[in-house]
C-alpha cells in the first residue's frame, strides 16, 4: 500500500536524523562544571512550529518531541485484497493495522502523525544552562561520548543549532588549543572557558527555527 511505503520512509528519516552520528563529540556534558537543570522552565514549555518542513517541536517539563503530520492520497482501485474499508476507517485484514480514512469518489484521503523524541530528562539526557542559552547534551551509546546543541528562545523565536561545518571545527580547534584528527568524530573536552569563547565566536552555526504558537 501506497501510504505504508510513505509511513516507512518517513520514520526511517526520522531515526536516520535523531541517530545521524555527529561530527564533535563531547568527553563530559557542557558546559564543565555546570550546574544540571532538573526540568525545562515554564518559558520554554509549549508548542512550536517549523513552515520549513511543517514539524512542530513540543516542549514539556522534561521532554523535548517532534511532531510530524503527513497526509497520503491514494485510490480505491489500488487496495489490494488484504484491505477493506469500513465507514471512515481502512483496516488490513491479516493484521491490527487500520487508517482513519475520507472516501471521495475513488479516491481515499489520510493523515498520519508521526512522534520523534528529540530530549528525554527522564533517562540519561542532560541540559545545562549557561550564558543565556540551554544546551542539550545527549548520550551517544556507541562511544559514551556527548553530542551537545544549543538551544535559545528569544520574543517567541526558538532555535536548535547544532556543530556541523568545518567553521565551527576550526573554532573548536583554536578555542581548546586542539587539533582535528582523521577519525571522525572530533573528539574534545573543553574548559568552562574555552567553551565559552566558542558561543562568543559564534560556534554551533548550523540549526532549525520554530516559531512558538
Amino acid at each position: 500500500m501506497k501510504a505504508k511505503i510513505i509511513i516507512f520512509n518517513l520514520i526511517f528519516c526520522l531515526f536516520i536524523t535523531s541517530c545521524k552520528e555527529p561530527i564533535v563529540s563531547f568527553e563530559v556534558p557542557q558546559p564543565e562544571n555546570v550546574k544540571e537543570q532538573k526540568a525545562f522552565p515554564n518559558k520554554l514549555i509549549g508548542t512550536y512550529y517549523n513552515s520549513e518542513n511543517d514539524t512542530e517541536l513540543i516542549i514539556r517539563e522534561y521532554l523535548i518531541f517532534k511532531r510530524v503530520l503527513t497526509k497520503d492520497t491514494l485510490k480505491i482501485s489500488e487496495l489490494s485484497t488484504n484491505e477493506i474499508i469500513k465507514n471512515d476507517t481502512l483496516y488490513k485484514i491479516d493484521s491490527d493495522e487500520k487508517y482513519k480514512v475520507v472516501t471521495i469518489n475513488d479516491s481515499l484521503f489520510s493523515n498520519y502523525v508521526l512522534f520523534d523524541t528529540v530530549f528525554n530528562l527522564k533517562k540519561t539526557d542532560v541540559l545545562k544552562k549557561f550564558k543565556g542559552y540551554y544546551f542539550l547534551n545527549k548520550t551517544i551509546k556507541k562511544t559514551g561520548f556527548w553530542q551537545v546543541q544549543k538551544l535559545n528562545l528569544t520574543k517567541g523565536v526558538l532555535c536548535i543549532n547544532r556543530i556541523e561545518t568545518e567553521n565551527d571545527i576550526r573554532l573548536l580547534e583554536n578555542s581548546t588549543n586542539s587539533k582535528k584528527d582523521t577519525i571522525k568524530p572530533f573528539i574534545v573536552k573543553p574548559t568552562k572557558k574555552q567553551f565559552k569563547e566558542f558561543i562568543k565566536k559564534n560556534g554551533f552555526s548550523t540549526g532549525e527555527i520554530y516559531i512558538k504558537q
